[in-house]
Formats: structure tokens, C-alpha cells, sequence
């Protein structure tokens, strides 16, 4: 069911029961947002008073046998005009009066705005029966879980504040619909923990290009419409022997390695999470995939310290390595660096690191000494094992061969080469160039 409802209508006092359900995310619009809100509403009352105001979409879920209603799509906005509604007609709620979470934030600057309508006769109370009766929502009513969500990801696949790892924690939630609402509770706690900018990394930089370039294609920017990658095998592929097998062993593994290994120490955790999480096999949807994300996020930023830090290696310390790390000539030779490396761990274990580590290195960094400018296009193309400015540099997809073998022995890295010679005259290249030549 689809219809316009006024902000009365949706909120006030013969409005249905809402309920937010506990794996929906934490409130976060900035005071910043929630001022725009409000002064939309106040130039559309100034231009159009006699008209209607259209808020957006909420999107709602009406279980049967249930009076209350979920919100699917759309609790920012409800919470935000909860909380404006309220400080209208004078309410205070004693609880958000100091403190440095979002609704804190925004309840202050809300009620630093509705205190300026007061020196105005008359103006705070046209601004309320505006906002209640004239502004509105496109409200969604549907009994269906999966059409629910369905809509969710239409809304915000047009959108700009969803990012791809938002779209796929809904998605991967709908497939615990059989948990409890602890567990999807605790899930949703232990993903908001992780910084928004780390899982965009790890998803764009590293866990999307590792699929592509393994499969020898161009990686590119992960966006919305490459979900699939990470859908894995979920309730409607069940019935499939490949699916199966794949999810089968995401679920018996755990078990298997508690039995066997149940007192184990660090080294040997990480590896049997590396066996249950490998890159090269799908995921399984649901608790699984938040289990695989957060075991990839703590490895990732596990080797992003452990990799540029002091090394038993000939002359890479931390303090040289540093520039290599930070510096933006470098950013694509890092990415390589980082990718390769987690890939080849999880394949492999990081028992020989000190070695491997070396080889890694000479193979990531040497394409920066062949090029003036290094761009991202002559970094995919080298990851793929195509031509560069050097023709016997490295021509080789490291990340395909790994997805092709068993044995790290047969991946030939004490073969990877380094340039004689450097194309710049930049004291940032000339000293890798002494350092490739240091580790060979």
C-alpha cells in the first residue's frame, strides 16, 4: 500500500504504533542534516503555505498478527521529527539534554532553532500546524518481509547516503530472519564498532579487486551494482549442490575446529578463521558473512601495521618504509602490496612471512620505478599481469596464479624481479630502488 501521510498522521496522537527494530543502525544524522530539515520546512511554509511539503518515503512493515508497524526505511527522518514535534509544543526530554551522540547533537541544535521561532509572535505556532498538517510522507505499508526490503534497496540504490556495505548488512540481516533479536542485535553492534571508512576500504580496495583480478579481470570502483560478489549462497540457492557444498562447509567448520583444536594458540585460531573465510570460496549468507567481515577487517589492518613495520628483512625498517606507506606516490603500490599479501596469507598462512614478505614487496613496489606517473589504470593492468613500460617486469597475475594453486612453492615470488634502473630522479624512488636491490 502506497500513500501520502501527513506528519500528524505518521507521528501524532491517533497515529499507528512505530517500532525500530533493534538491527536497524544507530541514529546518526549530524546537527548539520537535521537543520536542513528544518529550514526546508520553514521556506516551504514561507512560499507555499496553502501547499503540501513532501518529506521523503518511509517505508513500514506490517507483520500479521501484529498491531505495531517496523520501519523498514525512513527511522532517521521519524526519529528527527519525533524529536522536533516535541520541542514544538514545548516538551523536554530530560535525557538528551547534554551529551555527544548524534541525537544529543541534534536535539541541541533543534532546540537552539525552535527557541528562535519564540521572537516571532506567532511564528512557532504556524510553523508546527504546517509541519504537522501540510508536510507529508510517501508512506509503504507492505505484510511481506522480502518486499520490505525489497523496496529498501530500490530507495537507496538511487540514493547517495547508502554506501555498498550498508545495502549489504541489510541484505545479509534478512537472511538471519530466524535469529533471535539478541543475536541480530549483537551482529549490528559488533558492525557498527567497525569506522565506515575501514569497511569501505576493505570491501572497494581489497576483498572486490582480490575477486576480480583472481579471476583476471580489471577491478574497478565498488559500487551498488556489485552486491552479488558478496550475496554468496543464501536461502534461494540452497537447493543447489554447489551452494551447498559452500555453505555447508561455512557451517560444519566451526564445530569440526572446536573439537579438534579447542585449546589452540593465537596462530593457530587465525589460520583455522583463514579455512573457514577463504577468498576464493563464496560466502554464506547471513551470521556468516558478518563473521567473514569482521575476521577480513581485523586481518587486514593486522597486516597494514605488521607489513610496513621493523622487518628481519635486509634494509626495510619501519622508519624506511614509512614514505612507502604514506606517501601518495606510493598509495597504488601499498594497495598492491596489502592485497597481495592478505590474499597470500589466506591461502597459505604468514608462517614464512619474513620471506614472503620480501618477495611481495620487490613484486608490488617495482612497477612505481617504471613509470614518471603512476596511475590507477597502469596498476590494474599490472596487477593483471600486463604489459609495462619495463616488457619483463613481472608480467604475471600473482593474484590468479594463488587462485590456482595449493602449494606456495609453485608461485615462483623468488622470481619476482626489480628494476635496474629508475624513470624519475625523486630521492623517494631512488631509495626504493636501494631497497629493491637490498632485498633480492
Amino acid at each position: 500500500m502506497l500513500q501520502f501521510a501527513s506528519v500528524e498522521e505518521l507521528l501524532g496522537t491517533q497515529a499507528p504504533d512505530l517500532r525500530i527494530p533493534d538491527f536497524q543502525r544507530p541514529y546518526s544524522w549530524t546537527p548539520r542534516i537535521a537543520a536542513q530539515l528544518f529550514t526546508d520546512v520553514g521556506e516551504a511554509l514561507d512560499s507555499r503555505p496553502e501547499h503540501s511539503y513532501i518529506l521523503g518515503t518511509v517505508i513500514l512493515l506490517k507483520r500479521p498478527q501484529e498491531s505495531h508497524f517496523e520501519v523498514v526505511d525512513g527511522q532517521q527522518r521519524i526519529l528527527t521529527l519525533h524529536l522536533l514535534r516535541a520541542l514544538l509544543r514545548g516538551q523536554r526530554i530530560p535525557h538528551l539534554q547534554s551529551g555527544s551522540t548524534p541525537i544529543h547533537q541534534v536535539h541541541r541544535e533543534l532546540s537552539r532553532r525552535v527557541s528562535d521561532l519564540e521572537r516571532f509572535p506567532g511564528r512557532l505556532e504556524s510553523y508546527r500546524d504546517f509541519l504537522d498538517t501540510k508536510a507529508s510522507v510517501l508512506k509503504i505499508v507492505t505484510d511481506d518481509e522480502d518486499e520490505s526490503f525489497q523496496f529498501f534497496d530500490s530507495q537507496n540504490f538511487r540514493g547517495k547516503s547508502l554506501r555498498p556495505h550498508d545495502l549489504l548488512k541489510a541484505f545479509h540481516l534478512r537472511e538471519m530472519a530466524d535469529a533471535s533479536a539478541s543475536e541480530q542485535r549483537a551482529i549490528v553492534e559488533q558492525w557498527e564498532e567497525a569506522d565506515e571508512n575501514d569497511l569501505d576500504r576493505l570491501f572497494g580496495t581489497y576483498l572486490a579487486r582480490i575477486h576480480w583480478w583472481s579471476r583476471n579481470r580489471p577491478a574497478q570502483d565498488f559500487t551498488n551494482d556489485d552486491l552479488e560478489i558478496f550475496k554468496g549462497a543464501r536461502k534461494s540457492t540452497r537447493s543447489l549442490p554447489g551452494a551447498e557444498y559452500h555453505r555447508a562447509a561455512k557451517a560444519i567448520l566451526p564445530g569440526l575446529q572446536e573439537w579438534a583444536y579447542s585449546d589452540t594458540d593465537p596462530v593457530t585460531r587465525r589460520n583455522l578463521k583463514r579455512a573457514q573465510h577463504q577468498l576464493d570460496a563464496p560466502v554464506s549468507a547471513g551470521k556468516s558473512f558478518f563473521d567473514y567481515v569482521s575476521f577480513m577487517l581485523e586481518e587486514y589492518e593486522r597486516l597494514d601495521k605488521k607489513l610496513f613495520s621493523d622487518a628481519d628483512t635486509a634494509g626495510l625498517t619501519s622508519k624506511d618504509l614509512a614514505v612507502f606507506h604514506d606517501g601518495a606516490r606510493f598509495r597504488y603500490c601499498r594497495e598492491l602490496y596489502i592485497a597481495a599479501a592478505l590474499y597470500y596469507t589466506n591461502k597459505y598462512s604468514d608462517d614464512d612471512t619474513p620471506r614472503v614478505r620480501r618477495h611481495l614487496f620487490r613484486w608490488a613496489y617495482s612497477v612505481r620505478l617504471a613509470y614518471e606517473r603512476l596511475g590507477w589504470n597502469t596498476a590494474n593492468n599490472y596487477a593483471l599481469g600486463r604489459s609495462t613500460n619495463m616488457e619483463d617486469l613481472n608480467k604475471v597475475n600473482l593474484f590468479s596464479v594463488i587462485r590456482d594453486t595449493l602449494d606456495p612453492s609453485e608461485l615462483g615470488l623468488e622470481n619476482m624481479s626489480a628494476p635496474e634502473t629508475s624513470k624519475t630522479d625523486n630521492p623517494d624512488d631512488a631509495r626504493l630502488l636501494t631497497l629493491l636491490k637490498e632485498s633480492l
